[in-house]
């Protein structure tokens, strides 16, 4: 199987480096500084056991190039506002009837593909992973990864065992998933408390709940996520906010939001926070508070000035 990774940062590059560096061709497409320093000196990947890896695909190309040959499947691996455009590369990498597997963040960019590629070639990922981007093609790996993998329309896939395989022949954590849907949404509602406060305060989500004002901002988040997702139709579970709660108070981390606004590069706002407010809109929910972290939100994004 021929496996396509389009975007080169902490997602895509670990994980086009370590199927790679199993003997898996794989085309990868990057850009900037990162498709300069993959071109000349591959891909570094740093374990948290100390294992260092270099490793470089089979294809690198540039966005608007053209594989050859075409792949069978493609993980998705850009940020969230970056889907639109990187969209765009997906008929030049894949093949008429590749399989698409989304790893973004977020529950709607799934959207934007299944309208460009059509539902039945979408399948939906969950990926949790700590991992950094350090420099150009440089992963620093804290956590490795594990991926939750479904079919988007949730209709039985005879590739997907042949695809799993594919995971697995490179050490990958990865299982099948028949209620994906609900496990994106799980993974959500707690990136929509998590990015949003550890982005504005700059510390670790563990500092931040150790006091009260902080637990209050978290919980208010995650209610009102909750509550545009239900009233959304979205698979939400009554123990969804318990194990949100639970996930919270055992991590003491950074969200890779916090990290995009101390580089200061742009935030995946619409993602998170952005599309409660937008959801409690389109369904009369009111969302006070994710209005106002929104708010402040746009401020440290460079990408709304």
């Amino acid at each position: 199987m021929r496996v396509g990774v389009i975007g080169s940062g902490a997602t895509g590059g670990y994980l086009a480096a370590k199927l790679a560096h199993a003997g898996i061709s794989v085309t990868l497409v990057a850009r900037g500084e990162s498709y300069a320093r993959i071109e000349h000196e591959g891909i570094v990947v740093n374990d948290p056991d100390g294992t260092r890896i270099v490793a470089r695909p089979e294809q690198l190309i540039k966005p608007g190039g053209v594989a050859t040959p075409a792949v069978d499947l493609v993980l998705f691996c850009v940020k969230s506002y970056d889907t639109n455009e990187a969209a765009a590369a997906l008929t030049a990498v894949a093949g008429d009837h590749a399989r698409v597997l989304c790893l973004q963040n977020g529950v709607r960019n799934e959207e934007v593909l299944a309208d460009l590629i059509g539902p039945a070639r979408l399948l939906s990922g969950v990926l949790y992973i700590g991992a950094r981007r350090t420099a150009p093609g440089v992963i620093d790996c804290t956590s490795p990864p594990r991926i939750h993998l479904g079919d988007y329309v949730g209709q039985p896939s005879p590739d997907l065992d042949s695809i799993l395989d594919v995971f697995r022949s490179a050490n990958l954590d990865i299982a099948a998933d028949d209620r994906i849907r609900a496990q994106k949404w799980q993974k959500f509602l707690f990136n929509c408390a998590l990015n949003p406060l550890t982005a504005l305060i700059q510390r670790p989500l563990g500092d931040i709940l150790a006091r009260p004002s902080g637990r209050h901002l978290y919980g208010s988040l995650l209610e009102e996520a909750i509550a545009v997702g239900r009233a959304h139709g979205a698979p939400i579970p009554s123990d969804a906010g318990d194990k949100v709660w639970e996930q919270g108070n055992r991590m003491n981390i950074l969200s890779s939001m916090a990290e995009d606004v101390a580089a200061g590069r742009p935030l995946e706002i619409d993602a998170f926070t952005g599309y409660v407010h937008e959801l409690g809109d389109r369904h009369g929910v009111e969302t006070p508070v994710s209005g106002v972290v929104l708010d402040m939100l746009k401020t440290l994004d460079p990408a709304a000035a």
